[in-house]
């Protein structure tokens, strides 16, 4: 069986942006502390499909106070067929949600900028590195 890899469709689904510290965060030095979690899930959804969520989590403090904090639920359907279990698997967690980075980090960007914050640029993700079945 021919292997057969597409993509359905990539949305946002899930969007938070807070900035605890209001306007005051921008009378104190700028001296942030970024902490930067990620996590990949995915879901079948009928039709043969599958959903795959990258959730990124970004919390900057500065000068002791909470300056913003952001989540992101970037998701995409994905189609796959002919993949032994272990190989969807790693293509699920791996393929998918390397698709799904830069979406992320752009909606991140807009985020900060309508926030008045500098740009946070995530370093690259090798999620075939880090996949561990």
């Amino acid at each position: 069986m021919t292997q057969h890899f597409s993509i359905r469709q990539i949305y946002l689904k899930d969007l938070s942006f807070q900035a605890p510290s209001g306007a005051a965060i921008f009378t104190r030095e700028w001296a942030p502390e970024v902490k930067v979690d990620m996590n990949v899930t995915h879901e079948d959804i009928p039709g043969g499909l599958t959903e795959v969520v990258l959730a990124i989590s970004t919390v900057a403090m500065s000068s002791g106070n909470g300056a913003y904090a952001i989540e992101v639920l970037q998701a995409g359907v994905f189609q796959l067929s002919g993949f032994s279990a272990a190989e969807r698997e790693r293509v699920l967690m791996t393929k998918c949600p390397t698709i799904l980075l830069p979406y992320a980090r752009e909606t991140i960007d807009t985020l900060l900028m309508k926030g008045r914050f500098p740009a946070l640029i995530l370093d690259p993700i090798d999620f075939e590195a880090n996949y561990r079945p």
